[in-house]
């Protein structure tokens, strides 16, 4: 019952800042983000139809699905930083680079790890690289955060919502993911309520940020000179190369 709970609950949800965005007029605002909710709501129907008919496949299905789910929440990640940095175009355009490399590179060294393995299973290479790539996006995030607080860029409430909801949402998994790396099966009955439960958090931080339109404030370019965007954008390469090159490290 707390599974279905969870579950009706958060398609509801998802539903909801759909038909909200909708009829607000605000939508293609953050057309990924949005593109990505309606991902994960015509999913959820998919997997419980192929779940229902075919639950001897579900669970390759379930992790086949699951990277395009990672896949997509990358763009979720590249139009965060495109819409926080709208007013430091150099900088953006190197975050694209890096966190695409990142991407990919991550990608790459987990299927040479896969396919180098004789024990190799699905279930089990998936959610190592969705955890890796889970991995990269938090450090991206803090990243930044931490760009946005150094240089005081301020951020409108949607945008606030977005970074806060999905931030939320990849700290849960990065948790429940060690939680049953450690526990191993005796962790498996918690992990889908935790990973549910979680998700809904995010959803409702969603509802309550995104129920209108709120842009972000124009950018305060008056106080700041061309060497200090350019500084900007160094130090904004460095830090993501950095968390890249620590990530693929810890990769096996």
């Amino acid at each position: 019952m707390l599974t279905q709970a969870l579950w009706w609950s958060c398609n509801a949800l998802i539903a909801w800042l759909l038909l909200r965005a909708t009829l607000g007029g605000f939508l293609r605002k953050y057309l990924i983000f949005y593109a990505y909710l309606a991902h994960v709501l015509i999913l959820a129907f998919v997997r419980f139809s192929f779940y229902i008919l075919r639950p001897h496949n579900y669970s390759n299905f379930y992790w086949y699905t699951e990277f395009i789910s990672v896949a997509i929440g990358y763009c979720v990640i590249w139009e965060i930083y495109d819409h926080a940095l709208a007013g430091y175009p150099g900088t953006v355009r190197i975050a694209s680079v890096l966190i695409w490399v990142s991407f990919i590179a991550v990608i790459g060294k987990s299927v040479f790890n896969a396919f180098s393995d004789p024990a190799w299973a699905i279930a089990r290479s998936t959610g190592e690289l969705e955890r890796n790539l889970r991995i990269v996006q938090a450090a991206l995030l803090l990243i930044l955060l931490v760009i946005l607080s150094y240089y005081m860029i301020r951020l409108g409430r949607n945008l606030k919502g977005i970074i806060l909801g999905y931030g939320f949402f990849v700290g849960a998994f990065f948790i429940n993911a060690t939680l049953r790396s450690r526990l191993g099966e005796a962790f498996h009955p918690m992990w889908r309520y935790f990973q549910s439960a979680s998700y809904l958090v995010s959803l409702l931080i969603w509802c309550g940020t995104l129920s209108t339109y709120r842009p972000n404030p124009a950018p305060e370019r008056d106080g700041l000179e061309d060497r200090d965007y350019e500084l900007l954008s160094q130090q904004t390469a460095q830090a993501l190369a950095k968390a890249r090159g620590n990530v693929l490290k810890g990769v096996r």
